[in-house]
């Protein structure tokens, strides 16, 4: 397995706050997911790795070298949340003046076609749809040919159709043999996009693997059915949350048998049961409560 990108022993402090506790992370070729709540310190991971940010101690290598460097920069993409684009310049504009700073860039007019820009080719940015400047976005990250490509939330707000467009936009980005690391709330997208997974709770790392590996690693399932009233402690003696759903009733445990057959043993009437492991959107809910916030940095 090829490691494009690699943290090793990486601390990042703010004063006396811990973002970051010694993590060590190896991210290898194809489409990665660095995922956690807010403020479990991915945002800080990626901006490490992306160059934008030193560590406090530890070591960062990216495609070989050091983030910061301009050798490494320039086979960097970088496509941000935030759509900052020189609203006065057309698309076309825009992306000709990037391709102008790289040696070997990506024809612009081939990302108009592989992102249908060319319907708003010379629309100035500024009259942009959120959709439209999101492409325009990703066409950016994309038109220096990178060797990595930085996604962070790159279809947050959009409608299905510019959504499925990007996705497999990125799908063929990853396809060519480039590398994505990308951060995203949205799990179906994570599921459909990513190879492997890594999720950050509490500055540290909780879980590494593919989607069905972590989901399998957090040791739980989920029982759902319709039951009448509250359930008695034998059924839910393995549960660590209980939802009410309508009128149906989830429990996420860690023991599906035990807890079904106390649901039998204990004459409990349900109809319409469903046992399933937990998805990744639980999968992360869970390694955030497992992982507490840092205290205060302490001084020696």
């Amino acid at each position: 397995m090829e490691v494009v990108a690699r943290l090793d022993h990486v601390t990042k402090t703010y004063g006396r706050i811990v973002a970051l506790d010694a993590v060590s992370i190896a991210i290898p070729q194809g489409v990665t997911a660095i995922l956690g709540a807010n403020g479990a310190g991915k945002s800080t991971a990626i901006d490490i790795l992306a160059g934008l940010r030193r560590p406090t101690s530890g070591r960062v290598e990216v495609l070989g070298g050091d983030p910061a460097s301009l050798a490494v920069r320039a086979r960097l993409g970088l496509s941000p949340q935030a759509t900052a684009l020189p609203w006065r310049l057309t698309v076309a504009e825009t992306l000709h003046l990037l391709a102008a700073h790289y040696t070997d860039p990506i024809a612009p007019t081939a990302l108009a076609d592989r992102l249908d820009l060319a319907g708003i080719w010379d629309r100035r940015n500024g009259t942009l749809s959120g959709g439209q400047r999101r492409r325009v976005v990703l066409a950016s990250a994309l038109v220096g040919n990178p060797d990595l490509v930085f996604l962070d939330e790159p279809t947050t707000g959009l409608d299905v159709e510019s959504r499925d467009l990007l996705w497999a936009a990125i799908e063929k980005v990853a396809a060519e043999g480039r590398s994505v690391l990308l951060t995203s709330h949205n799990m179906p997208e994570v599921e459909r996009l990513a190879s492997h997974v890594v999720v950050i709770a509490g500055g540290q790392v909780s879980q590494v693997g593919s989607v069905d590996e972590v989901c399998a690693n957090v040791g739980l399932h989920l029982v759902e059915a319709e039951v009448p009233g509250p359930l008695p402690e034998p059924v839910t003696a393995h549960a660590v949350r209980i939802e009410p759903v309508g009128a149906r009733t989830r429990l996420y445990t860690t023991d599906p048998d035990a807890t079904v057959r106390a649901l039998v043993r204990h004459d409990v009437p349900f109809r319409a049961i469903r046992v399933d492991r937990v998805g990744l959107e639980e999968a992360i809910r869970t390694a955030a409560e497992a992982k507490p916030s840092h205290e205060p940095l302490r001084t020696a």
